[in-house]
């Protein structure tokens, strides 16, 4: 039985790096495996990795065949001008444990390791804020699936292309912290669609058809598009936000998520949290199954 990339499901670490590379199509696929094997080396048994490709790498690394679904990102725009930009790359290369140490010196590693062949386009470092809050101050990933179910939503079944990998969505978000901020808890509780101190979800007439969770919590002809969020926020003083990560068995649960949000379904109403927070990358990726990985790679 093909299994997954076992870093997706662990989930004690409290510090993340995130990197996004772009290569150079004309590079064979002989310069980059070993390039990429060198790269995946760990230098800490404390670390957890997890690696992820683009379709067009995918297809030249490994071109018998792709996951059904697996396409590049396009861009998303709302009818009020909120745009999800496509900056598709290549390769995702996560990376998380206790430490930032460790996982810094992972980054020195990689980053050696593929300079020679891949340009780098994210570098974003990762943490956990307080008691799993966003900066925006609410609890995020409340409504993520727990135990078994993580890989029911997350995990492409047997008997399908990709079975045991990922589909995978990147996102980076900025978020307006002012704006959002200026906003009494009250109406910032209306926006998310879930209470702020407690963490508890909005119901019936108090939940807005606009917040966060009306837009994001779907169903599909019964079935509800779950998907498996391994989210981080990031900061400086300067700009912060999210880095949204998140897997799926199928990558119509995110496209149907997305165009929720931006007002691109038959209702039209877009999310009232796309106000305080700009997408600025987005990528689609496959995250093969650990067998499949080590054949590539070997």
């Amino acid at each position: 039985m093909l299994k997954p990339q076992s870093a997706i499901f662990q989930e004690n670490s409290n510090q993340f790096y995130h990197l996004e590379y772009q290569l150079d199509p004309s590079y064979s696929a002989e310069k980059i495996i070993p390039a990429l094997q060198h790269a995946l080396t760990k230098q800490s048994d404390q670390i957890n990795l997890v690696v992820a490709f683009g379709k067009r790498l995918w297809q030249q690394l490994n071109p018998t065949w792709t996951p059904v679904e697996l396409e590049e990102f396009t861009t998303l725009t709302s009818p009020q001008g909120h745009t999800a930009p496509a900056t598709q790359r290549d390769l995702l290369i996560w990376i998380h444990s206790l430490s930032h140490d460790n996982n810094f010196d992972q980054v020195l590693h990689i980053q050696n390791a593929l300079s020679g062949i891949a340009e780098l386009k994210l570098d974003l470092p990762g943490f956990t804020y307080h008691d799993s809050r966003d900066l925006i101050g609410f609890v995020d990933g409340t409504a993520n699936p727990k135990e078994d179910q993580r890989q029911l939503a997350a995990v492409i079944p047997e008997g399908q292309v990709g079975a045991g990998g990922c589909y995978v969505l990147s996102q980076k978000w900025v978020h307006k912290l002012n704006d959002f901020n200026q906003l009494p808890v009250e109406k910032q509780e209306k926006v998310v669609g879930r209470t702020k101190e407690d963490d508890i979800e909005l119901e019936g007439d108090a939940m807005p058809a606009d917040s966060h969770v009306s837009r994001t919590d779907v169903k599909v002809d019964g079935k509800a598009m779950k998907i498996y969020r391994r989210s981080a926020p990031y900061g400086s003083a300067t700009e912060s936000g999210l880095y949204f990560l998140s897997f799926a068995c199928e990558l119509e649960r995110f496209s149907i998520q997305l165009k929720r949000m931006y007002g691109l379904t038959e209702d039209g109403i877009t999310d009232k949290l796309i106000d305080f927070s700009d997408a600025v990358s987005s990528s689609y990726w496959f995250a093969p199954s650990e067998q499949d990985l080590a054949r590539i790679l070997n």
